[in-house]
């Protein structure tokens, strides 16, 4: 990696370091998470079960949504790091936290060649502490490996784009074959991750710089025509396997349904109006929200330099987009993040000005961290035995003090210094978070007390080679990780039938359907495992499970 454009290996090697420590926050703490984890971790054990590497399933059903790429890279770390059999979730997150650790690193290496070395440097930090980041390193899903990518690509781009406008006029080869090889390579292992989004961002970024000077210039010394040629190469065998495989169902399914339909209608409820993603970015980016608009209100204002259009062009085209979709998620626009990322370091080191952003932005980031500590303190009240003890008291204390005194620090026009405090904290934060608060939170956990309940009376499908469990009344997919690929997803009466006739270790039965379930036994003789009450937060409904056994 050329280090020449104003960063060092040392910088480099320190904001991979931070953000592998702080993607590590939740990697072994949290148990497997509803829905969109559980599901992806399941798909993956049963391709390594199956040992089919081109169809996904979940239990007996295609999972026709997202690529085989993120499957392929988790059941290649299970095959290093575990087994199938063990269902160790923090297996399945390796690829997503070396995902964040590689955008961490491009992020600064583009900060660098943007700007200079120190921007690129709080660049990676705050990108490797923005909670909506960290977060995603440490869930197995395609997101963490997704950005990784896209930072790679966009690096890519951006040198292929400076090194362009640099060359003199006629010069019909001036940036060679490495970058733009490297654009290529990394958009097609980001197609076979996550489909069309990493191409979209490269697209719409390039849709915003053809509205400025030598617009169209950057087209051919990217190698458009060897670039299609080797996406060709990368994605066609696995398409047409696929294709062949299911009929067409995937592609059917995955872009007439789960990506177009995402397009003009809020799926599985989620929704949101014009800014969903402008107000989620202030307690998603909380260690950059003091400069954002600073940094931005830069771009804007320099938006004649190329570095400052780059930027511009990767941000605001596809900021629309996603606004504009029906479908909104948090995560959806993390692949800007980087870009603000770098526009917020720059404006932590350009020349201090006395504007409304700068006087806004400190006001922003003070509130939402006094907000985050008062999670710290409440949330073990709210959902776990653990009464509000002192620690958890002292915890978020702390983070207030922190958090006022880093403001204070922004107040005096100490940015460079806040914005590295800022980013640290955030990074604690995160241990704090997804290390002690959340896996205390027992009520939220009802999935894994559901299999240490199995597994302490020697009936666990997996652990004890048993018989599958029937489930009536609950249905998350952490359950069939946990419990196995086997497990019965029922309703009531065929759950007490599969019970009395021996076909399921256990049922397990959500109240509402006790009655259905007792009176389909008749006078079968069972007896209470154990009592799982707690949330299900994937639904917001409380639920209380008993698992039955047979008594004789």
């Amino acid at each position: 990696m050329d280090l020449r454009q104003g960063t060092s290996s040392v910088r480099l090697g320190i904001v991979g370091l931070f953000a592998l420590v702080t993607a590590f926050a939740g990697l072994w703490s949290l148990p497997p998470l509803d829905r969109d984890e559980a599901r992806f971790a399941q798909a993956t054990v049963q391709m390594l079960e199956s040992e089919d590497y081109i169809v996904m399933r979940f239990q007996d059903r295609e999972r026709n949504k997202k690529p085989a790429g993120i499957y392929w890279l988790q059941a290649a770390s299970v095959k290093l790091f575990s087994s199938v059999e063990s269902r160790e979730i923090w297996v399945y997150r390796i690829p997503s936290m070396i995902g964040v650790v590689i955008a961490a690193i491009f992020t600064a290496l583009a900060g660098a060649r943007l700007f200079d070395g120190r921007t690129g440097f709080l660049a990676g930090l705050f990108i490797a502490s923005a909670p909506l980041v960290a977060a995603e390193g440490t869930i197995a899903k395609t997101d963490g490996v997704l950005l990784g990518l896209i930072c790679v690509a966009q690096f890519a781009f951006l040198t292929v784009y400076r090194r362009t406008l640099s060359t003199n006029t006629g010069d019909s080869k001036p940036t060679g074959w490495r970058w733009p090889l490297v654009f290529w390579l990394s958009q097609g292992a980001a197609i076979l991750i996550k489909g069309p989004i990493a191409p979209l961002v490269a697209l719409l970024t390039g849709a915003g710089l053809s509205t400025g000077r030598k617009r169209f210039g950057w087209i051919w010394p990217m190698r458009p025509i060897t670039g299609v040629i080797i996406l060709l190469l990368m994605i066609s065998p696995w398409a047409y396997a696929i294709w062949s495989a299911t009929e067409g169902r995937f592609f059917t399914e995955a872009i007439g349904n789960d990506m177009l339909g995402k397009v003009g209608n809020a799926q599985e409820g989620h929704a949101g109006g014009p800014g969903y993603h402008f107000i989620l970015l202030w307690p998603l980016f909380w260690p950059a929200t003091a400069l954002v608009l600073s940094g931005f209100a830069r771009a804007w204002g320099g938006r004649d330099q190329w570095n400052m259009r780059f930027l511009l062009a990767w941000i605001i085209p596809a900021w629309i987009v996603f606004e504009l979709a029906g479908t909104k998620l948090p995560h959806y626009v993390m692949p800007l993040y980087p870009a603000l990322a770098i526009l917020a370091a720059y404006a932590a080191t350009d020349i201090v000005r006395n504007t409304l952003p700068e006087k806004i932005g400190p006001i922003i980031y003070c509130v939402v961290g006094l907000i985050a500590a008062g999670l710290v303190a409440a949330l073990p009240v709210f959902f776990s035995d653990m009464a509000m003890s002192m620690l958890c008291f002292g915890v978020s204390g702390v983070i207030a003090l922190a958090t006022i005194f880093i403001t204070m620090l922004y107040w005096r026009k100490k940015s460079y210094e806040a914005g590295i405090a800022s980013a640290v904290l955030a990074s604690l934060y995160a241990w704090t978070l997804m290390t002690v608060i959340l896996p205390s939170l027992s009520d939220l956990a009802v999935s894994p007390r559901m299999s240490t309940a199995l597994e302490l009376a020697d009936r666990h499908p997996i652990r004890d080679n048993q018989l599958p469990v029937a489930i009536a009344g609950y249905s998350e997919p952490s359950a069939v990780f946990l419990l196995g690929t086997a497990t019965k997803l029922t309703n009531a009466a065929n759950a007490a039938t599969l019970l009395k006739t021996g076909k399921v270790i256990a049922a397990i039965i959500e109240e509402r359907h006790k009655q259905e379930f007792m009176f389909e036994l008749a006078e079968s003789p069972v007896k209470t495992l154990a009592v799982i009450d707690g949330l299900n937060y994937s639904n917001g409904k409380t639920v209380t499970l008993t698992i039955y056994i047979r008594s004789f």
